[in-house]
């Protein structure tokens, strides 16, 4: 990867000196950004394209040249891949379009292009990508022109998917005169994927940020286990947003787990923020480039009232906690107020100072005295006579924050003008708006106080129980019975039943099991047993079991005539217990998932439910439980005594092992699991097998 951003030298494929020319952009660039290394053209006609002398061949190069740009027609980039390989180049760029993301031929190109760069050893970037941007060394590779004076070295890496959105991150980042370090467009993907960036940029001592920008994710497992272990903060912007599939899903967890629930669950997993805009990327790259924030107490200053009530309402609902102002600290800012007029409490209303260089002091007061985590201080000022002044608090703020390294957040108030001159001028984040100041305040404290739960996810052991094999030996929907029977192989408790295949083999199994009884109709064939009268609650008694076996029966026969019946499930009736859902999902690019969620319709209806990935820790199966509204009822409410949450934590952890440990369970849902005072108990319980889903079936 070092010579895709550090390249001794760049041959940029596709040159000529006609004026709308994009390989001459991609020169111009070079030439603009002062590249370092050497610049070579190579065309279909000689010439020159500034200044520099086009070749008609790649053979035509000199050796040792390290990247290869290429933007020529697609049908053209196999031979010239192949050529390049021939030549030594072993790095490459492909900016033309026109491969998979096209049409069946494109994608026919794109495996050319494959072959070759395999034949050869080669690695490259795209195809159809704005390309490479490395301010270190001036490496400036897109095809549109562009201007130095626009974008700003920095400390934040930008990784994106889409060409145009790079650009966007640049811009934005140097406006916000936090700069860049490196851009990257991948594009297609077709050699080189997020996660070799990743694994680049989390190593670059250059980049201290990173900007992840991703429309689709395929290898999100390994995406997040690469930055759950970096010192540097990793910044998620996804989009294309989408249910997981049109279809009527098999389970409760497979209807919930779409896309992006999926995706928030994993980030909030790994500590990666997940951004939910480009403004919203940029301030959280703000706040982690300021010294991390530790904890929840937070102190305000503000030069008025109004811009304190709302940075107050922000603070609480990022859940900070204004902390109380020693007697100490007022009294130093008593004496430096002309009137004794507000009140002093947090936020610090400093409105009747006019000496601006007196708000670092009392900055420095409240750092050395209270120690709080983090201080915002919001300043509203006018330019003219106060614009000197104003600047030289934020180079104090500035100064203050990197030599006691403790984050200070400055929001100004003032002309756009004169807020576009401290971001560029300041080196130091500059925030626009005070809601967004502690925001990134925020997202700096989740990470810093909360550690990755995130473990590995093991490879599924070698042998298993016989009884294991035999239940995950059939692809296809298991029946409740054969459901049961799995959650019980991993010590899930679950509510004694018995298989029968007439009314008389019902009426000795519920006698030995006393009444009142469940009969649940048992067919791989119906999914939702509700749906077509396939169960019987509270069979209290012989004649009632009689007559309900009947009606269960008649109602197969009419509603599902074509669905294979494998007997009746007669089951022990529980009741007093709380419900809630638990399932497992194995997602295509994160791997097997835990669901945890309110019980009855609560789950599908309000979406009341977590996600974690597998395997659980047990701090994650707790949290996964508070996360969840309705799981206030476990905890007792109105009287009621609390039930036993720590038997529900035993389930969920259960559950991760059989997801991790069967990797034919596509998707399985315990539901209802009822919780008690102590203990929880599986009642119903459905899954799906995939034995194709296995490698090497």
């Amino acid at each position: 990867m070092d010579r895709i951003f550090y390249p001794n030298g760049v041959a940029v494929i596709g040159a000529s000196d006609r004026p709308d020319n994009l390989g001459a952009n991609i020169v111009a660039n070079l030439l603009e950004f002062d590249y370092r290394g050497d610049i070579y053209a190579v065309g279909l006609r000689e010439g020159q394209v500034h200044g520099i002398p086009i070749l008609t061949s790649v053979e035509a190069l000199p050796d040792g040249v390290d990247l290869a740009v290429i933007l020529t027609p697609a049908a053209t980039v196999p031979d010239l891949m192949e050529a390049c390989g021939k030549k030594g180049i072993r790095r490459a760029v492909i900016e033309s379009g026109g491969f998979s993301e096209f049409s069946e031929e494109g994608r026919e190109l794109e495996e050319q292009v494959c072959e070759a760069a395999s034949r050869w050893g080669m690695r490259f970037v795209g195809p159809n990508c704005i390309s490479v941007v490395n301010m270190e060394n001036g490496l400036c590779l897109p095809f549109v022109p562009f201007e130095r004076r626009s974008f700003k070295r920095g400390p934040v890496s930008v990784l994106a998917q889409s060409g145009g959105i790079s650009i966007t991150y640049l811009l934005m980042l140097s406006e916000a005169g936090l700069g860049v370090n490196k851009v990257v467009s991948i594009g297609n993907k077709a050699n080189l994927d997020e996660v070799d960036y990743l694994s680049f940029l989390l190593q670059d001592p250059g980049t201290e940020v990173i900007i992840l920008y991703l429309e689709s994710i395929e290898e999100g497992r390994r995406l997040i286990e690469l930055a759950a272990t970096s010192p540097k903060p990793v910044i998620v912007h996804k989009t294309n947003i989408s249910r997981a599939s049109a279809e009527v899903a098999f389970s409760h967890t497979g209807a919930l787990a779409n896309d992006d629930v999926i995706v928030t669950a994993a980030l909030r997993q790994s500590r990666i923020a997940r951004a939910a805009s480009f403004s919203d990327a940029v301030r959280l790259a703000q706040g982690f480039t300021l010294p991390p924030v530790r904890g929840r107490n937070l102190v305000v200053l503000s030069r008025t009232g109004g811009h304190a009530v709302v940075a107050a309402d922000a603070a609480e609902e990022n859940n900070f906690r204004l902390m109380p102002i020693s007697e100490d600290v007022l009294d130093d800012v008593r004496s430096l107020l002309r009137a004794d007029v507000i009140t002093l409490t947090n936020p610090l209303d400093l409105g009747a100072i006019f000496d601006f260089s007196l708000y670092g002091r009392i900055v420095e007061k409240c750092l050395n005295v209270l120690d709080p985590d983090a201080v915002l201080v919001v300043h509203t000022y006018n330019s003219g006579a106060e614009t000197e002044s104003s600047h030289r608090l934020a180079q104090q703020l500035g100064e203050l924050a990197r030599t006691l390294y403790r984050p200070v957040a400055f929001c100004p108030f003032a002309p756009r003008s004169e807020i576009e001159l401290l971001q560029r001028e300041m080196g130091y984040p500059i925030f626009t708006e005070v809601e967004a100041a502690v925001r990134a305040l925020a997202a700096s404290r989740e990470r810093s106080a909360r550690p990755s739960r995130l473990f590995p996810l093991p490879p599924p052991p070698n042998r298993r129980p016989h009884e294991i094999e035999k239940l995950l030996s059939r692809d296809g929907v298991l029946t409740t019975d054969t459901a049961l029977g799995l959650c019980a192989a991993y010590s899930i408790p679950v509510a004694e039943w018995t298989v029968v295949d007439s009314v008389e083999g019902a009426l000795v199994a519920a006698a030995g099991m006393e009444y009142p009884v469940v009969l649940k109709a048992l067919s791989p064939d119906v999914t939702h047993k509700t749906d077509v009268g396939g169960v019987a609650l509270n069979v209290d008694g012989p004649q009632m079991l009689r007559e309900a076996f009947a009606t269960l029966m008649g109602h197969l026969e009419t509603r599902a005539p074509d669905a294979q019946v494998g007997g009746v499930l007669v089951q022990r009736m529980l009741s007093g217990g709380r419900e809630v859902i638990l399932g497992g999902k194995r997602d295509p690019s994160f791997g097997p998932m835990i669901m945890f969620g309110s019980g009855g319709v609560r789950a599908e209806v309000f979406q009341d439910i977590a996600f974690r990935l597998a395997p659980l820790m047990r701090e994650s199966a707790s949290e996964m439980i508070a996360e969840v509204r309705g799981s206030r009822i476990l905890r007792g409410v109105r009287g009621e005594r609390p039930a036993d949450v720590e038997a529900v934590v035993e389930v969920l952890l259960a559950l991760s092992r059989l997801m991790v440990e069967c990797p034919e369970v596509s998707e399985i849902d315990v539901n209802p699991l009822l919780v008690f005072e102590e203990g929880a108990t599986a009642v119903d319980a459905r899954a799906i097998i995939k034995l194709a889903a296995l490698p090497n079936t």
